[in-house]
């Protein structure tokens, strides 16, 4: 499934979105150099390999970069909250139970059975709220599986940490090489 946008190079969309206590984040707002931008669906709040969970992970070495992780998702405030309770991290998730920003980003989908479904899209967006870079993390799913068997087990397991080592890298090279922010 394929983003119905394309933002790299563009301005990122503003959102004003409230987290687990009824707080209103605006992508405007936050003062961080890098802001890692997720969207999630409704199902992320139960699996085991939640790409959230993995993020939490690695939450430190983000913040070493000056980079803010934003989860966006449809679920409550209150699924928020207890997903909170069951995980400890500082990773910011957002409510957008009527999927208003994720139809701006264009990460809405709908499946076989015409439920709406989120696109597993990042965005890295510049302190300047421009769209560095985007993956979509099924596409990466979708080049790693072909090896069957268990290895689908293990991809499982990988292929959130070979995501965030692109973001990674790419935030340490962007950092490197261009001085536009």
């Amino acid at each position: 499934m394929v983003c119905t946008k394309n933002l790299d190079a563009k301005k990122a969309i503003n959102f004003c979105l409230n987290d687990k206590y009824g707080k209103k984040y605006c992508l405007n707002e936050i003062k961080s150099k890098w802001v890692v931008l997720f969207f999630f669906d409704k199902a992320s709040l139960t699996l085991e390999n939640s790409e959230i969970l993995f993020y939490s992970k690695v939450q430190e070495q983000f913040k070493a970069l000056n980079t803010e992780l934003i989860g966006i998702g449809p679920v409550s405030e209150e699924e928020i909250r207890i997903f909170y309770k069951e995980h400890s991290f500082d990773i910011i998730l957002l409510s957008d139970l009527d999927y208003k920003v994720s139809e701006e980003y264009g990460v809405v989908d709908f499946n076989a059975e015409k439920v709406r479904k989120i696109l597993p899209i990042t965005y890295l967006i510049n302190k300047n709220k421009f769209i560095c870079k985007s993956w979509n993390r099924e596409k990466m799913y979708y080049r790693f599986s072909g090896y069957g068997g268990n290895a689908v087990d293990l991809w499982e397991q990988s292929r959130m940490w070979a995501h965030i080592d692109k973001v990674l890298d790419a935030i340490e090279l962007l950092d490197k090489h261009i001085k536009f922010y």
